[in-house]
């Protein structure tokens, strides 16, 4: 249970909010741009914990539409799984990293 601390810690960050610009692809955010920028700045050193992520899965099909919320899949090399709450800001695409939780936020 020691991996939920720096997971919690994370979630309740403020200066983990931060800005995924340019996710957008047409109608559709960018799935592959967005897991692309998670998993970055979750192993950044200056953004995140500098964790290594084995990937994260994006779902496809999240319309563009400023408000919508979606999660993200992210998977560690041991094999734990956590999940990223992002949400659209702008009819850009551009996202905030709202948490990441050992749980599914969403149903």
């Amino acid at each position: 249970m020691a991996y939920l601390r720096p997971i919690t810690a994370l979630a309740l960050a403020a200066a983990l909010s931060l800005l995924l610009a340019g996710c957008g692809g047409g109608t559709d955010v960018d799935y592959q741009k967005a897991s692309e920028t998670v998993r970055a700045s979750l192993e950044s050193k200056r953004e995140g914990f500098g964790t290594p992520i084995e990937n994260v899965n994006c779902p496809q099909g999240v319309k563009v539409e400023p408000g919508i919320e979606f999660e993200c899949t992210v998977r560690y090399p041991d094999g734990r799984v956590a999940y990223a709450l992002l949400k659209v800001r702008t009819d850009e695409a551009d996202l905030n990293l709202e948490s990441l939780s050992p749980h599914p936020m969403l149903r």
